[in-house]
């Protein structure tokens, strides 16, 4: 009797492992195929070519238009999110970017209403043309930890680049991830670089967005070598490129991080060996995070100076309440006189491996 009773009890448990082993694997498994992980989106035929003067381009971290309660185990209203889209819509309307690009943006997940947000604001704004590159796909993700009621559910997020020109390549590049148990890394997101090439009187100019890993610094700094290295393939061959996002470092000289005793390199590692200047200023009145009291400048963007000279730049955080806990940032670039910006013969590989 003992016996049949044991064997009844470790079938059960079997059992319940097996089940349980089952809903972890298909709770963290991802639904899009691997080809549908990187779109060029099309809005509108017959966008504009014509190099704009001044070139205006955004970088905004939107955390999925949840405001200040972002990652926070909270029931969000969906009215949150619509009136944050609201909000944002407007600001772009008013800043009017040529080329923005965005982290944190959900492309109709559960977490934010199911609203595909880069179409939402395409189609608002009278895009033509958007780059998306997931990097997060979970068929159930349960986080934030509690009641499955402030869970994000099915999420499909990523980054993307809005442009009114004409998006002629686009590649998702996975960054290295950061050392963590199993059962973490299965629902983590991956952190990309983003690199789209869109035409300009004929000619490539590459948007390389990023969002750097958060919490793990030497992730990080690996990173942004890699970064460092997409760039200067392009660098390398001539051709216009523009690194921005959120880089989750802030930049500071080396002499001012050794000051505060900061070991993180992130910023000097991405910048080695490159001539790019932040657009804006880098002091504290400049903070983008967080968006109701900035206190650190970790959003960036770096335009390299033989091809733009800065016409202005502008913090934007969000009033009365932030849609973000992010601010955006926004500069207006005009092109310098060079000889010739390159042609798309000149363009290196994009899919990863050593330099051309």
């Amino acid at each position: 009797m003992m016996r049949r009773a044991l064997r009844v009890f470790g079938l059960v448990v079997g059992g319940l492992l097996l089940g349980a082993a089952g809903l972890f694997f298909w709770a963290s498994s991802g639904a899009l195929p691997e080809g549908e992980l990187s779109q060029i989106r099309t809005y509108a035929a017959g966008p504009d070519t014509t190099r704009p003067d001044p070139l205006t381009i955004t970088t905004y971290n939107i955390g999925y238009l949840s405001g200040r309660t972002n990652n926070e185990p909270v029931v969000r209203p969906d009215s949150l999110f619509h009136a944050n889209m609201d909000q944002v819509v407007d600001f772009f309307r008013g800043a009017a970017p040529d080329l923005v690009a965005l982290q944190e943006i959900d492309f109709g997940g559960a977490r934010a209403a199911h609203v595909h947000q880069l179409d939402t604001l395409a189609t608002r704004l009278g895009y033509s043309g958007a780059a998306q590159a997931v990097n997060w796909d979970e068929r159930y993700l349960p986080f934030p930890y509690g009641r499955p009621a402030v869970h994000f559910g099915r999420t499909l997020s990523g980054q993307a680049i809005l442009s009114r020109l004409p998006v002629r390549r686009h590649v998702r590049t996975v960054l290295p991830r950061p050392p963590q148990p199993f059962f973490r890394d299965a629902f983590y997101l991956d952190r990309l670089a983003q690199v789209s090439v869109v035409d300009v009187d004929g000619h490539p100019l590459a948007v390389l967005n990023v969002h750097l890993e958060a919490f793990h610094v030497e992730t990080r700094e690996e990173q942004a070598r890699t970064v460092n290295e997409l760039y200067r393939r392009l660098a390398d061959r001539g051709i216009p490129t523009l690194l921005l996002g959120d880089f989750n470092s802030r930049l500071v000289p080396e002499t001012q991080a050794a000051q505060e005793g900061t070991a993180d390199a992130t910023m000097h590692r991405l910048l080695r060996g490159t001539d790019l200047r932040p657009a804006t200023d880098t002091t504290a009145a400049e903070s983008t995070y967080p968006s109701d009291a900035p206190a650190q400048k970790i959003d960036h963007i770096l335009y390299p100076p033989q091809f733009f000279e800065v016409a202005r730049a502008r913090r934007w955080c969000g009033t009365p309440a932030p849609p973000s806990d992010h601010c955006a940032v926004t500069a207006s670039l005009r092109p310098v006189a060079v000889a010739e910006w390159p042609s798309y013969g000149a363009l290196p590989s994009l899919s990863g491996g050593p330099r051309d």
